[in-house]
C-alpha cells in the first residue's frame, strides 16, 4: 500500500488527513471525527508515537494577504494562493499519548522506525488509535469510524504499546 491510497482509506474511516503529512519518514496529521480534536502519528527513533490535541488548540493560519515592506506601504496583496495551514496553538499539549517502544519488543536500537514502510505503519496507527480512542466517551469516538477501525487487534504489537495521558 502506498501512502495516497492509506490516507485515503483513513478518510473513508473518517479522518481527515491534513499537510504536513508525508510518507517518509511517516508522519500523519489527521482531524478526528466528533470534534475529537486531531491526532499526530510519528515515526521516529526507536518509537512510534499517536498524540491526540484537543480541538481547542487547532488553529488554521493563513499566509498574510498585505505587503509587509520596509516602507509600510500596506498594499493589498490580494488572497493569498496557498491554503490555510493547520497549527497548534502556541503551548499545547497533547490530552492523550499512545507509544509503541520498538526497542523493548522489536529490538530496534537506531532509527528503525524512521524506516518504517507506509504497510509496517498502518497497523502500528490503528493499534495506537484504538488505545487513544478507548479514551473518548463512546458517542465521540464512534461517528465517523468504522467498526474495523475501533475492533483492530494488534496482538503482534501489543507487548511494545502503552497509553498515557
Amino acid at each position: 500500500m502506498d501512502f495516497p491510497t492509506w490516507t485515503r482509506h483513513l478518510s473513508d474511516r473518517g479522518l481527515r488527513v491534513v499537510p504536513p503529512s508525508h510518507p517518509t519518514p511517516v508522519e500523519v496529521w489527521a482531524l478526528l471525527p466528533a470534534e475529537a480534536g486531531l491526532v499526530h502519528f510519528r515515526c521516529r527513533g526507536r518509537t512510534v508515537t499517536l498524540a491526540r490535541y484537543a480541538e481547542a488548540d487547532l488553529l488554521f493560519t493563513e499566509a498574510a494577504a498585505a505587503c509587509s515592506c520596509d516602507r509600510g506601504c500596506g498594499s493589498d496583496l490580494g488572497d493569498p494562493i496557498t491554503p490555510p495551514r493547520l497549527t497548534l496553538r502556541p503551548g499545547a499539549g497533547a490530552v492523550g499519548v499512545a507509544r509503541y517502544d520498538g526497542a523493548s519488543s522489536s529490538g530496534w536500537t537506531g532509527y528503525e522506525a524512521g524506516l518504517l514502510a507506509v504497510d509496517d505503519a498502518a497497523p502500528l496507527f490503528d493499534a495506537l488509535l484504538a488505545d487513544l480512542l478507548s479514551e473518548l466517551p463512546p458517542a465521540r469516538r464512534s461517528v465517523g469510524l468504522d467498526g474495523s477501525l475501533l475492533s483492530t487487534t494488534a496482538s503482534a504489537v501489543s507487548a511494545g504499546r502503552s497509553a498515557s495521558t
